[in-house]
Order: C-alpha cells, then sequence, then structure tokens
C-alpha cells in the first residue's frame, strides 16, 4: 500500500515564516518563526484551548517564541502559521 494513499500531502519538517512587520519585545527583534511539528507534550498545553487562543498558544509553544509576540504578529502570518501547525493534528 502507498503511504501517499493513507496520508496525503504531508506537511514539509519545518516550516519558516518571515513575518511582514518584524516584532521587537525587549530588547529582541523577531522577524521569523520557525515552526515544526508539535510534540504530544506541546500539544498538550493548547488542545482545550478553541480558535486564535488556541493558534496563538500553539505558535508559541512551537516556535519558542513568547505569546506577547505572537499576540502582535499579523493575521496573515499567524493563519500561515496556525494552518502549517494544523496538518500535523488532522
Amino acid at each position: 500500500m502507498d503511504l501517499d494513499m493513507i496520508v496525503p500531502d504531508q506537511p514539509a519538517d519545518e516550516l519558516r515564516v518571515t513575518l511582514r512587520k518584524p516584532i521587537t519585545l525587549g530588547s529582541q527583534t523577531y522577524a521569523d518563526l520557525l515552526l515544526r511539528e508539535p510534540t504530544a507534550a506541546e500539544w498538550q498545553q493548547w488542545h482545550r484551548l478553541e480558535g486564535v487562543d488556541a493558534d496563538i498558544m500553539a505558535i508559541s509553544v512551537v516556535s519558542g517564541v513568547p505569546r506577547p509576540v505572537i499576540e502582535r504578529i499579523g493575521t496573515r502570518d499567524l493563519l500561515t502559521a496556525a494552518r502549517y501547525i494544523a496538518r500535523f493534528l488532522a
């Protein structure tokens, strides 16, 4: 049996999302997010949340970027990152 028939369109192992508008928090500027498949322990941190709250927490946990930064990124960047992570959970 062909694995592609079972699990089509597997996401890339990593995705770098270059932020359209870099975010500065304190002395640190964040210009991109490096995302990957979440671990089970990471998923536990947001699986009971819903909607945008879940997306923000997931992106923060997986990327290691502080939540206050993720809360300030643009909607297009947020959706790109959230959709990538969601592909691992479908």
